[in-house]
């Protein structure tokens, strides 16, 4: 009976990872804007990948593998916000029509502090 009931978790949450896996693939296609599609492909990295790996330690049990499957998801979740704020900001930055695609303030900003 334990063992069904593991399966099931395993089977529930690799399909939750499938679900949210389609939707990003859609949205990093469908979206125009390109911070709207990091936006889509960023959920695809941390929350697919905790949904698929906590399924794999729920599979494997308690030994070794599902705290290096821990360690996986940790520095996944450090690196992958820092490179989407990168990648953010240097779009800011380069793009002289960014205020066509979403609201800005940075301007309003400057134009008081001088």
């Amino acid at each position: 009976m334990l063992e069904w009931i593991r399966f099931a978790l395993v089977a529930l949450f690799f399909a939750a990872g499938l679900i949210v896996l389609f939707i990003s693939i859609f949205g990093t296609y469908r979206l125009n804007f390109s911070l709207n599609r990091m936006h889509s492909a960023a959920m695809c990295d941390t929350l697919v990948l905790m949904l698929f790996i906590t399924g794999l330690i729920i599979a494997s049990g308690i030994n070794l593998i599902s705290l290096k499957f821990l360690f996986i998801v940790i520095i996944q979740w450090c690196t992958s916000p820092v490179v989407s704020h990168i990648f953010v900001k240097t779009k800011l930055l380069t793009d002289k029509n960014i205020c066509e695609h979403c609201e800005m303030r940075i301007d309003d900003e400057k134009e008081e502090n001088e």
